[in-house]
């Protein structure tokens, strides 16, 4: 299993923000992988999951992206980008607010991209995968800005494995994706 980590690309630059104007955004502020993309990691580490020997790296994440103007907002807006990386790595794709739908899709051999609001996983926005259900119920999350320190301040909420595998349950994560719009994307393979 591959696990990409954001803030080993320091200057790797991934420009965001392409969409907006006004004082609240800088309009195609240029920006890296280690602050703004999670999202890119993610569509790694899912591509990996759902097909064999896959040979989608970091820089056909950022181009897909840029292609289809999923960097318009601050990070990867999965809303536009997520059909359109399921559909360059032809996989079926669904979105979903209802947490019900993130364990049916771990259930039939599926991987969800989650976004998380400010919470215990990020200050601002955050995408990260969830890749499984473990046998006492808590999900299996791969999170792209993962440091040794960094739920040091929850250990009742979230518990590291492994140095890269993050465990909750359905509620903490639920909890934590709730503010944003559509946090959940589903993707399986055809």
């Amino acid at each position: 299993m591959k696990y990409v980590n954001q803030l080993q690309y320091p200057h790797w630059l991934f420009i965001t923000r392409t969409g907006h104007e006004g004082e609240e955004f800088e309009k195609g502020k240029t920006t890296t992988v280690k602050q703004s993309g999670c999202g890119m990691c993610g569509a790694v580490m899912l591509a990996d999951q759902l097909i064999p020997n896959c040979n989608f790296e970091l820089t056909d994440a950022i181009d897909l992206c840029y292609e289809v103007k999923g960097n318009q907002k601050k990070g990867t807006d999965y809303n536009i980008y997520g059909p359109a990386l399921a559909e360059h790595l032809n996989l079926r794709y669904e979105h979903s607010t209802d947490i019900e739908d993130v364990l049916r899709c771990l259930r039939t051999g599926g991987s969800v991209i989650c976004i998380a609001a400010k919470g215990i996983f990020t200050k601002g926005g955050h995408v990260m995968n969830v890749i499984a259900e473990a046998s006492d119920g808590r999900l299996v999350i791969l999170d792209p800005s993962l440091r040794p320190d960094k739920y040091e301040a929850c250990p009742d909420k979230v518990e590291v494995k492994y140095d890269y595998l993050v465990l909750c349950s359905k509620e903490v994560l639920a909890e934590e994706c709730a503010p944003k719009g559509t946090p959940y994307h589903l993707f399986w393979r055809k």
